[in-house]
């Protein structure tokens, strides 16, 4: 069942090596951590599926090859909601075929993917498998890079310094537990660089964030927003299609059945259905 969500989000669910790229040819840019727990706070009442459901997030975690004690958050679109340059590159690495073994995106160097928005964080600050109190939720290096406060990520990211504050006090009260809010983090590979998406869990589950699922499950869940560089200008010139257009769209697609992958035909299918 399609997720009821507030106007301009748009969920895509499924496996997120699908999904992303399909996610980012519309235009779109996937929902980051922070944004996803203001949403929560700000429409969660009137949109209860926001609080019943997950989302996996454009904030993404870098394990290094070889290396067991550090990883990387790498948030990829800034507080306006634009994809930042190293930031797109890394979306765009979540693909099908770009799988190591452990499912997550290979990345061929780090260099690839540095620049702003790509933070260290060794593992021994790192609480993991367990719920949290409100006290150590609230100095968690990686809660806080998630929530973006000012005091830890680049200010072209940084939002209000009391989002986790605010958000972990709701979790604690909807729950009713004075623990909540785990983390949850995969291995490195010997031999490969990887990523993963931040996934921000559903209420029942505390609202933990977890690392280490696979960019292949079936279970995945993206929820996009229409990107900055997609408004504007650009909208006025978008061409408006006639019925005449359309059927000569439907006699060139019946013409190339024969020659084209089965998914490539289901992608120009849902492309004439949005005409």
């Amino acid at each position: 069942m399609a997720l009821n969500l507030p106007k301009g989000m748009h969920e895509h669910y499924g496996r997120n090596t699908e999904r992303m790229p399909e996610l980012l040819r519309a235009g779109e840019v996937p929902m980051f951590a922070a944004r996803f727990m203001q949403a929560r706070l700000q429409k969660g009442n009137d949109f209860p599926h926001l609080w019943t459901n997950y989302a996996d997030t454009s904030d993404l975690v870098v394990y290094p090859q070889g290396n067991d004690k550090d990883v990387y958050i790498l948030l990829t679109v800034d507080k306006q909601g634009k994809n930042i340059s190293n930031g797109r590159r890394a979306l765009e690495l979540i693909r099908a075929y770009n799988l190591a073994s452990n499912h997550g995106a290979i990345v061929e160097e780090l260099e690839d993917i540095s620049g702003n928005g790509l933070i260290k964080v060794p593992r021994k600050r790192i609480i993991t498998e367990t719920d949290l109190t409100q006290r150590q939720i609230l100095k968690q290096l990686v809660w806080r890079i998630l929530a973006r406060h000012p005091d830890e990520v680049p200010a072209e990211f940084a939002e209000d310094k009391n989002l986790l504050r605010d958000y972990s006090k709701e979790i604690q009260s909807r729950t009713g537990s004075q623990r909540n809010m785990a983390l949850y983090l995969g291995e490195a590979l010997d031999d490969k660089t990887t990523l993963k998406a931040w996934c921000v869990g559903r209420l029942g589950n505390r609202s933990d964030a977890s690392g280490r699922l696979g960019l292949d499950s079936d279970f995945g869940r993206l929820v996009g927003f229409l990107a900055p560089e997609a408004l504007g200008k650009g909208v006025e010139k978008v061409k408006t299609y006639t019925e005449v257009d359309l059927q000569k769209f439907d006699v060139t697609l019946k013409g190339l059945e024969d020659a084209l992958h089965p998914d490539v035909i289901r992608q120009f299918a849902d492309l004439r259905r949005k005409l």
